[in-house]
């Protein structure tokens, strides 16, 4: 079973309508599903990384977190939860200047089950381009989907 099979499988156990819990269970099912697999995880991994303001399109560098990152040998895999529609640009960023082997980005979606796919593969296009065709092995997951997507 592939990383990204036991992964989904955290995600996709989790309950999504525990708005307060969401983000905290799926990330400590994540947390002790690398650890078993002999990963060394981190929380909150710090990471500076060059963003823009959306509203004025300036760029800046800033510090920030990834929700998790598992390391064991050489392999370094990284994770950005957001439980909203979409994703934040700046998990994106994150992600895309973060150095992982695996990237993973995991959103609650809709409850409706429409759309979240489209609006987050367009931010992750969108980003490749304003950042110079960025090339990294990125995985988005849709809860309320229970959908993977290779971007």
């Amino acid at each position: 079973m592939t990383v990204i099979d036991q992964v989904k499988q955290v995600c996709f156990s989790a309950n999504i309508e525990s708005r307060e819990g969401l983000h905290r269970d799926v990330l400590d099912g994540l947390k002790a599903l690398f650890a078993k697999g002999g990963y060394k995880v981190h929380l909150e991994y710090p990471i500076h990384f060059k963003s823009r303001i959306r509203k004025s399109g300036d760029r800046i560098s800033r510090d920030g977190n990834l929700d998790l990152v598992a390391v064991k040998n050489s392999r370094k895999i990284a994770i950005e939860f957001d439980t909203g529609v979409h994703l934040k640009f700046k998990s994106i960023e994150k992600l895309f200047q973060v150095d992982a082997d695996l990237c993973i980005a995991i959103i609650k979606g809709k409850s409706n089950k429409s759309g979240s796919l489209d609006a987050n593969i367009e931010r992750f296009e969108q980003l490749t381009e304003e950042l110079g065709g960025v090339k990294k092995n990125v995985w988005l997951i849709v809860l309320s989907e229970k959908t993977v997507h290779k971007v």
